[in-house]
């Protein structure tokens, strides 16, 4: 008895441990929303505010239009409300396709306003750990990450609506 259980703690001392798979995603883009006048649009007490549960994403996927929505997730339509004092904006999760060089998510808005988002992706595939990493972030064409970002708030920009 005791041999066999030497022998399995002994094949169990010899399993090797696989690496853990490890995955990087940071592909997140933050938006500062204000009017002509820099009142924050996002602010219930500012005229013509947008409420973000209004606001949808749609991604284009080969050729078609699909509304955002995951139930698992804790933003379902990828988009989240960021509410910091003096700094309230939305945080949105673009679509990042790998069939498409610049993926393009379109933002609906609540007065049927159709905005674009088109980001570019550096992916890195190294056996056990992946990543992929939005570098770049175009708003309607205009390229706003890295060129127009606001700085302290990572990959964030704002816009005038």
């Amino acid at each position: 008895m005791k041999y066999l259980i030497f022998c399995v703690l002994g094949i169990l001392a010899s399993c090797s441990k696989e690496k853990p798979q490890g995955e990087v995603i940071d592909i997140g883009v933050e938006i500062f929303i204000s009017n002509t006048n820099g009142e924050n649009l996002l602010l219930g007490s500012t005229p013509n505010a947008i409420n973000p549960d209004s606001i949808k994403l749609i991604y284009k996927l080969n050729g078609e239009n699909y509304t955002v929505y995951n139930s698992n997730l804790d933003c379902p339509r990828g988009i989240c409300f960021l509410n910091d004092l003096g700094s309230e904006r939305i945080g949105i999760t673009p679509n990042d396709t790998e069939n498409e060089e610049y993926p393009i998510t379109y933002i609906r808005w609540e007065n049927g306003d159709l905005d674009t988002i088109k980001c570019h992706f550096v992916r890195k595939d190294n056996g056990n750990n992946s990543s992929i990493v939005c570098d770049q972030v175009w708003f309607n064409d205009l390229l706003m990450f890295p060129d127009n970002a606001v700085a302290g708030f990572g990959r964030a920009f704002k816009i005038v609506k």
